[in-house]
């Protein structure tokens, strides 16, 4: 069993091109996890993620915040509570429109397919 304290874990500003106020911590990585890799996201108020794809599913829960999640064709709210399912090799972006910082965790597989 393994227990951190998440508030200790170092967060690291987002440095792919086209990402804006964004940091990014990894909770649980691989290893210790075979399986799974948990990561935490802060976006500030106007700041996002760059519009970007991956060979990997991503599972994401909203802790805190109002966005929006978006793809080439449509933009949908997310808020605290908010569960969002994105298939490997889709296109998308995380964005804040709200006031405060825009918190989720997002879990993608420990090893590419």
């Amino acid at each position: 069993m393994l227990v951190i304290d998440s508030d200790k874990v170092k967060a690291e500003k987002v440095q792919m091109e086209g990402a804006k106020d964004t940091t990014l911590q990894i909770l649980i990585d691989h290893p210790p996890a075979p399986t799974f890799i948990m990561r935490r996201f802060r976006i500030n108020p106007g700041g996002y993620t760059p519009m970007h794809a991956h060979d990997y599913e991503h599972e994401v829960y909203v802790l805190d915040g109002l966005g929006e999640v978006r793809d080439e064709k449509q933009s949908i709210p997310i808020k605290q509570g908010s569960v969002v399912f994105i298939p490997p090799n889709e296109v998308h972006q995380f964005r804040n429109i709200g006031n405060d910082d825009l918190i989720f965790l997002c879990i993608i597989p420990a090893k590419s397919p």
